[in-house]
């Protein structure tokens, strides 16, 4: 975390730098003593431990894809029709928990997760869906972000995000015929759930969730990588059967570290156990490569 510098998100797009010494172990609070801000789990600040996030330009969010202002990428190293894929499916993450939330009645929570992907992700594929004439969708990622911040009816936000979603689908239809294939598919899941792990890793101050929008980031990519398995369960199956199956029973596992969209007060696993299940799943993997 470069220069100490951490983000408080303090509602829709809103929030306060704070240095490394400021704030610390002290509870964020008005004169009275009364918190003034509430975490994504409905408690205190100072209760999440400041739930803390790194600024983008001072290196980002955990290396999201693109998320540290383009440094640890996890698809930086990948092929063009990878990277593309891998992007697309991070951005959609942070949309699939953003509508849980905003589902849920929580706009303010949901905010971050509809700005990340034109703060994040959007230029990182900008240039590569021109060179591919694929329509771009950034104009309608904005639109969408607009309705959240505003606090628009759940419908109207759907209406919007199935908007985005079909642009995104058309871009995710678009690469080469490698993408289709085991090998292909493999390689993006554990990229994504790379992500999905630094995400949860960096949500916690000791070991408490303190961060609600990483752990959040973290829910969204697996469960998009997820659906991405299932979408391609033929040519997995083809592939070795009995290798997708453990995948999926790996997933139904991986996916009980987060019982719900708002963290618990206490970790269902710590951010090694989760690695070590992300590791178990690159694994399995393996039959595919």
């Amino acid at each position: 975390m470069t220069e100490g510098r951490v983000k408080l998100w303090l509602g829709v797009g809103a929030f306060v730098m704070v240095g490394a010494g400021g704030l610390a172990g002290k509870p964020v609070a008005a004169a009275e003593g009364k918190p003034v801000l509430q975490g994504a789990a409905g408690l205190a600040v100072h209760d999440l431990q400041l739930a803390a996030a790194p600024m983008k330009g001072d290196g980002g969010e955990g290396g999201e894809g693109g998320e540290q202002g383009h440094e640890g990428d996890v698809f930086a190293e990948a092929s063009p029709d990878q990277a593309l894929v891998g992007r697309l499916l991070l951005l959609e993450g942070h949309l699939l928990v953003g509508k849980e939330l905003y589902d849920q009645g929580r706009p303010d929570d949901a905010a971050p997760h509809y700005l990340h992907p034109t703060e994040e992700i959007y230029d990182l594929i900008e240039d590569e869906l021109k060179a591919r004439n694929i329509p771009q969708f950034e104009t309608a990622l904005k639109d969408l972000a607009k309705l959240v911040k505003n606090k628009k009816p759940a419908a109207e936000v759907a209406d919007q995000q199935n908007v985005v979603l079909e642009a995104l689908h058309q871009a995710l239809a678009q690469p080469g015929a490698a993408a289709g294939t085991p090998d292909f598919v493999a390689g993006v899941v554990n990229k994504v759930l790379a992500q999905a792990a630094d995400e949860y890793k960096d949500a916690f101050v000791g070991a408490r969730i303190a961060n609600a929008v990483e752990y959040q980031d973290a829910r969204g990519f697996v469960w998009i990588a997820r659906r991405y398995v299932e979408a391609h369960a033929a040519v997995l199956k083809a592939k070795d059967a009995g290798a997708y199956g453990r995948l999926i029973a790996d997933f139904d596992a991986l996916m009980t570290v987060w019982p719900a969209a708002v963290p618990p007060r206490d970790a269902v696993a710590t951010a090694g156990a989760l690695q070590a299940m992300v590791s178990k799943i690159e694994l399995v993997n393996s039959a595919f490569r």
